[in-house]
Order: C-alpha cells, then sequence, then structure tokens
C-alpha cells in the first residue's frame, strides 16, 4: 500500500512542476515579447486599465489632430476673406477717385465714356471679390 501511495505523489509532483515549467515559458515568452515590442502592455489582457488609458489618449490625439486640421481651414479661410476685403478696399478707393475725377468739366464726352468703362470694370471686380469662395468652393461673404 505505501508503494501505491509513493507512485501517485510521484505522479502528482510531476504533473504540478510540468505544469509549473509551462507556466514559467508563457510568462518568459510574454515578457521577450514585451521586451522586443519596447511596449508595456502588448494586447488589452496585459493590462487592461493601461490599455484603456492607452485608447483613451490616442482618441484625444486623434480629436486634436482633427480640431487642428479645422482650424487651420478656417485660418486661411480667414486669411483669404482678409485679402479679398483689403483688395476691395482698394478698388472702392480708385472708383471714389474715378467718380470725382469725373466730375471735372474739362472731360469731353469720349474721356467720360472711357471713366464710365473704367468704372464698370471697377464694378465688375468689386462684385468679384464679393462673390470669391474658399478652398473647399463656399462663398466667403455669404449671409447666414
Amino acid at each position: 500500500m505505501s508503494n501505491a501511495l509513493y507512485r501517485l505523489s510521484t505522479a502528482n509532483q510531476y504533473d504540478v512542476a510540468v505544469r509549473n515549467i509551462g507556466q514559467r515559458q508563457t510568462s518568459l515568452s510574454n515578457l521577450q515579447e514585451n521586451l522586443t515590442s519596447g511596449k508595456r502592455v502588448v494586447r488589452a489582457s496585459d493590462d487592461p486599465v493601461a490599455a484603456a488609458q492607452a485608447e483613451r489618449a490616442l482618441t484625444r490625439l486623434t480629436r486634436n489632430e482633427t480640431d487642428q486640421r479645422a482650424l487651420d481651414m478656417q485660418r486661411n479661410t480667414m486669411a483669404l476673406a482678409e485679402s479679398a476685403l483689403g483688395q476691395a478696399g482698394d478698388a472702392m478707393q480708385e472708383f471714389r477717385q474715378l467718380v470725382v475725377s469725373a466730375g471735372n468739366g474739362a472731360y469731353t464726352q469720349t474721356e467720360r465714356d472711357a471713366i464710365v468703362q473704367q468704372l464698370v470694370g471697377l464694378r465688375d471686380q468689386i462684385l468679384g471679390y464679393a462673390n470669391r469662395k474658399d478652398s473647399n468652393g463656399q462663398p466667403l461673404f455669404q449671409a447666414l
């Protein structure tokens, strides 16, 4: 009878030893994988809390990049609108000067007709500035 207990104990010790070796090999493999990847968390099951934090951080980074692109587009649109307003202001100043000079009584009808043509050209130019579109094809100065 004592032989049977001895054999059972030896088999049990053998199974425990094999199970421990398998667990240690798995642990070693996971550690080597972490070491070669350079990351503390390779799979979400390694550390669920850290994996969730990393996922939230990636989401915030993506949202920040999207917001930055939107801000850049708005900045470009504002610069384009500012440029169009500057050009329209210059054209209005030239328009004003032509209107004042057209009141000169010394001009002939031909010279006044030439001024009218210049005024029509300036009007069209100003309308072009007013109807300018941004990089997305949307009007810069649309009424909301």
